[in-house]
């Protein structure tokens, strides 16, 4: 565990779990002095399903809803030093991988579990995987 933290990600998905990681993180991120990241991933792989509709159609339609999901998580939130990302793909490579690297993510906080019960049972838990290959620390909040 470090000492101190610089920039701290917070994984939001819509559900209270993500929501207590999410109001963990603001205090972490006050204690430390941290840049604080909230973050959105829109699951691509869901988009697939939908044949009718234009993927690139989903992407933005998804986005849009992803930006509002943030901007009401963040609403109140009392933090100066805060930062809302969306991105589009896969949220276990973009939670491990994208943005740690892209941001030099020191500390990750995820809800124990997300808003999709049947693709946790499908494909296997996002808060597993992350908490298995995140290049840094992983807080993980019931």
């Amino acid at each position: 565990m470090n000492e101190r933290y610089y920039n701290i990600l917070a994984a939001v998905d819509g559900s209270p779990q993500a929501h207590q990681a999410l109001m963990e993180a603001v205090e972490t991120a006050r204690r430390n002095n941290a840049r604080l990241y909230i973050a959105q991933v829109v699951n691509s792989a869901g988009m697939l399903m939908n044949r009718a509709t234009p993927v690139s159609q989903l992407i933005e339609e998804e986005n849009r809803a992803a930006i509002k999901l943030l901007e009401e998580e963040v609403a109140g939130i009392d933090y100066y030093n805060k930062q809302m990302i969306t991105c589009v793909g896969s949220p276990k490579k973009a939670l491990c991988f994208d943005l740690p690297e892209t941001y030099k993510i020191d500390l990750i906080y995820i809800g124990a579990t997300g808003k999709s019960a049947i693709e946790r049972r499908l494909v296997g838990s996002t808060t597993d995987y992350v908490v298995n290959n995140a290049p840094c620390s992983v807080m993980v909040v019931k």
